[in-house]
């Protein structure tokens, strides 16, 4: 279940940009991603976050849990293709925590010298 791509599709649907839905939940943009990459965010947030975006909770569930096993029916053939696909899946979120995590060390380092000029 990959929340960031599913939330990222849902917004691109209504035209709205990540920073909108980062704010209107009171969380900041990199606390969300991030928690929605590493699947820790809690089903309240899910609950309000399903509510902001005018969708209904299972649209973060159900989509992926229905996907995965449809695929390996049809896919029984290939059984090497479904865990490609998760390792792929896998990398891709690792990078973007990576990223994120470098974002919020300059951040830390800026604010430490701006904190350090006085």
């Amino acid at each position: 279940m990959d929340l960031k791509f599913t939330v990222d599709a849902i917004l691109k649907e209504k035209k709205r940009p990540f920073s909108w839905l980062a704010a209107q939940m009171g969380w900041t943009f990199d606390g969300l991603k991030l928690s929605l990459i590493t699947g820790s965010i809690k089903y309240r947030d899910i609950n309000a976050m399903a509510e902001l975006l005018e969708v209904p909770a299972r649209m973060f569930f159900h989509e992926g849990s229905a996907t995965h096993q449809d695929s390996a029916e049809q896919n029984s053939n290939e059984p090497i293709a479904e865990p490609q696909n998760a390792l792929k899946q896998a990398l891709k979120s690792c990078k973007e925590l990576n990223a994120a995590l470098k974002d919020q060390i300059k951040d830390k380092d800026q604010i430490i010298a701006l904190l350090n000029k006085d």
